[in-house]
């Protein structure tokens, strides 16, 4: 028992230290998340439901910073609302083959211009367990930091 607390208390201290300065990294912490298939009786078919590993659950609610590729999906693109990815266009969820943790939404507290280099954002994560209508990462009051 006390070997998985100091275990678990270690992905704590190493997501948070690698969450809060070197946003790069974090994808690899995201990265830790199951897909299950559960079936939603309000729509009548298996909706997909991302659960959490823990390296990804020690980042949940926390204050952090990622570097990330805008989306241009105009859809979804507004100045303060956007999707993001760890990866470029031609490789991300949408475009290529990579899976649905590499992407996330972002409210964000000042108006954001599309750009296609990466950028880095501050902001509070949430692991959205529970509502399908939305990214399975969710980056709230996210504001763009200046190298």
């Amino acid at each position: 028992m006390l070997i998985r607390l100091l275990y678990v208390m270690s992905l704590w201290l190493t997501s948070l230290t690698l969450w809060a300065q070197t946003g790069g990294n974090v994808w690899k912490s995201l990265a830790d998340v199951a897909i299950e298939d559960r079936y939603d009786a309000s729509v009548g078919y298996e909706v997909s439901y991302p659960v959490f590993g823990e390296r990804a659950q020690v980042l949940d609610n926390q204050q952090g910073v990622v570097n990330v590729y805008m989306k241009p999906f105009e859809a979804y693109l507004k100045p303060k609302y956007f999707i993001l990815s760890a990866l470029p266009i031609a490789a991300c969820f949408f475009c290529g083959g990579a899976g649905p943790e590499t992407v996330m939404e972002v409210f964000s507290q000042n108006n954001i211009e599309l750009s296609s280099e990466v950028i880095k954002l501050r902001g509070r994560l949430e692991l959205n367990a529970d509502n399908p209508d939305h990214m399975m990462y969710i980056l709230h009051d996210a504001k763009l930091l200046e190298d």
